[in-house]
Order: structure tokens, then C-alpha cells, then sequence
């Protein structure tokens, strides 16, 4: 897969004010509560299911030794929590789709133009014609 410029709020803004009629301000503020409230029931329940998109959790992860990459010393890393998310399977599946259609769309754009002189003339009332260049037989 080709690397893309990074994508982030901005564009999410860009492109629910431009689907839902909303102007930015507005967009923007329906995105920030939107994900306050994602936090908001991790933070209570530690786990949310979003039906046909995915799953949310956090898990707590245990003290444990590591190294520091600069000085090579040994340092023990705190307890702490990992937020997660596991994708559902039908948004998969949905996004599979919508990558294979682009990518048949890419092909269709891109097909190289054929020459013009270089078709095949059809034949037009018993007549034959020829196509540039052609040898006609005596």
C-alpha cells in the first residue's frame, strides 16, 4: 500500500461539516464530544462495543523491566493502561470492498490512449476500407 500525507482531526472536520451541512465550528464540536464521550465510558467500564465498527478497551498492564535505548541501562517501567480497538468484522469486509473498487477505478483511468490511425476500419456498404498505410491487393 502506497503512503499517503498524514490525516488527522482537521480533515475529519473537513469532512463531516462537508457530509452533514454543518459548518467546521460545529463539526468540530460534535467530533470533540463524540470522543470525550468514547473516553468518558472507557474511563467508567473499561470497554465499548460500537455495533458494524469496532471495539474499545483498556487494559491495565503490570510494572516491567526495559532498557533505555540511550544510555543501555536497565529501568523498570510503571504499571499503567493501554486503550485498544479491534475492528469489526462487516467494517472489513465493507473496506476491502471500497479498496477493491478504487483500485479497478485506478486501472480503468489509467489505460494507455490508443493511436488513432492505428484502428480497424468497419466495413460500411459492401465496401472495404482500409486503414492508413495498409497494402491493397491488386
Amino acid at each position: 500500500m502506497a503512503k499517503t500525507s498524514r490525516v488527522g482531526r482537521r480533515d475529519l472536520v473537513e469532512t463531516v461539516a462537508g457530509t452533514t451541512e454543518l459548518t467546521r465550528v460545529n463539526a468540530k464540536k460534535v467530533i470533540n464530544a463524540v470522543l470525550e464521550g468514547i473516553l468518558t465510558i472507557l474511563e467508567h467500564s473499561g470497554y465499548l462495543l460500537l455495533a458494524n465498527f469496532g471495539t474499545f478497551t483498556v487494559k491495565q498492564t503490570k510494572e516491567h523491566q526495559g532498557i533505555n535505548p540511550k544510555t543501555q541501562q536497565s529501568i523498570t517501567i510503571p504499571a499503567g493502561y493501554r486503550m485498544g480497538f479491534k475492528v469489526s468484522q462487516s467494517w472489513k469486509k465493507g473496506m476491502v470492498l471500497r479498496k477493491r473498487e478504487q483500485e479497478r477505478d485506478k486501472v480503468k483511468v489509467h489505460l494507455p490512449k490508443q493511436d488513432p490511425k492505428a484502428k480497424v476500419a468497419t466495413k460500411a456498404k459492401g465496401k472495404k476500407k482500409y486503414t492508413r498505410g495498409a497494402c491493397r491487393a491488386s
